[in-house]
């Protein structure tokens, strides 16, 4: 597998990212959040079901690898959120979903 066009500086999280994933480095990358560095060593104890099902979510297999992408999905802004507390449309008070 060829490995994916990625920003400058940002790390490589396999050969088929998530798309949130891409999205998510892509915009820390711009945002000058990623150093391309992984020199910070951390010790944690994590549920391994969850790690487990983290890995098989973002299509990851190495444990750092599923931590730094789980990191970096964490800390790019959500573009819905952002654009939501932006916009001025708000729903009227009478406003009924149709279900």
């Amino acid at each position: 597998m060829a490995e994916v066009q990625r920003p400058f500086g940002a790390p490589s999280f396999g050969a088929a990212p998530n798309p949130a994933l891409a999205r998510a480095v892509t915009e820390l990358a711009a945002m000058g959040a990623i150093t391309g560095a992984r020199s910070q060593k951390i010790s944690a104890r994590v549920d391994p079901g969850v790690l487990a099902a983290a890995a098989a979510r973002l299509g990851l297999a190495h444990p750092s690898d599923v931590i730094n992408a789980s990191l970096a999905l964490a800390a790019a802004p959500d573009r819905f959120k952002t654009w939501l507390r932006a916009t001025p449309d708000r729903l009227t008070d009478d406003f009924e979903p149709a279900l």
